[in-house]
């Protein structure tokens, strides 16, 4: 047990795929941010499987581009932001994020998109003075985007986007009141979006995921709620949010990630073998996918 064990409660969670290979990043005792892998089986989640090393209890962003390209967002220990680099033929290293000294407030979530297939980046974080800020990298270098306005200290931040010509961006953090909200960009600015729900939790978990456009836009945003318990809003393009289907119990404080369509998967720690992963897919209901990711 002594590997699973090196595993944070509650660990940061962030998930990407291309096609059925899978990456999963969860975050170790020391701060050690560990890759691990669906290639057929599970692999990896072992300390030769870190690719950076944030403050200890960093948060963690993961973004991709099939796998030509993945960047990992985080925390260091004197509170900027990190980014942990994947290209394709280069394998990881530092990001030019990590060199920006951006300061973030200590109990600062992250978030992280890739824009319509292309190596456009905005990255969100909670400043000192509790706002959302974003920061934008356009192919020539890293600069302050919009401010989002002010949220909840230590909110949890989740981002997803779809189309292009123009993007569509939605981020959701919760405010000082507990209720979980949506800023929306649809390329005249942003603006308050239509999810705005309360949850008991404060600085509750947040995990988002959609898939296509238009009319089959899906958009499912997991979110911590009262009694440790993972539930899921959903949207399908018209009509409205609405609760869905997912509702799992979780340990305390933790986190969620989640991967789209084809098949829909969603990632928290239950209390499996201790601190270990849990993946949830859909497929004509929620069930277990696999009950305990390495290093378990």
């Amino acid at each position: 047990m002594a590997a699973i064990n090196d595993i944070l409660i509650p660990c940061a969670l962030a998930a990407v795929r291309k096609d059925n290979q899978l990456r999963v990043y969860e975050t170790a005792v020391d701060g050690g941010i560990r890759e691990v892998q669906y290639e057929g089986q599970w692999m990896g989640g072992e300390p030769g499987n870190v690719i950076a090393t944030g403050k200890v209890g960093t948060p963690i962003a993961a973004t991709n581009i099939g796998f030509e390209h993945i960047r990992v967002y985080y925390v260091t220990p004197d509170n900027r932001l990190g980014e942990a680099a994947y290209d394709a033929g280069a394998g990881w290293y530092d990001g030019n994020l990590t060199d920006q000294e951006f300061d973030v407030a200590p109990y600062s979530s992250v978030a992280a998109i890739f824009l319509g297939g292309k190596t456009i980046l905005r990255v969100y974080g909670q400043l000192s003075d509790n706002t959302i800020q974003e920061w934008v990298w356009d192919g020539s270098g890293w600069t302050k985007g919009s401010n989002l306005g002010p949220a909840l200290p230590g909110t949890q931040i989740a981002a997803t986007t779809w189309g292009k010509d123009p993007y569509h961006l939605r981020v959701y953090a919760q405010d000082a009141n507990l209720n979980i909200f949506e800023k929306t960009w649809d390329g005249a600015g942003w603006h308050t979006g239509q999810l705005h729900f309360r949850t008991q939790v404060p600085q509750a978990a947040l995990g988002v995921t959609s898939w296509g456009e238009g009319g089959s836009l899906g958009i499912r945003l997991y979110y911590g709620a009262e009694d440790n318990v993972i539930k899921e809003k959903a949207w399908d393009g018209s009509g409205g949010w609405y609760d869905g289907a997912f509702e799992e119990a979780c340990l305390p404080g933790s986190n969620v990630a989640a991967i789209p369509l084809d098949i829909l998967r969603v990632y928290l720690q239950n209390g499996t073998d201790g601190a270990a992963v849990t993946e949830f897919m859909w497929s004509d209901g929620w069930s277990v996918g696999y009950a305990a990711l390495p290093p378990a």
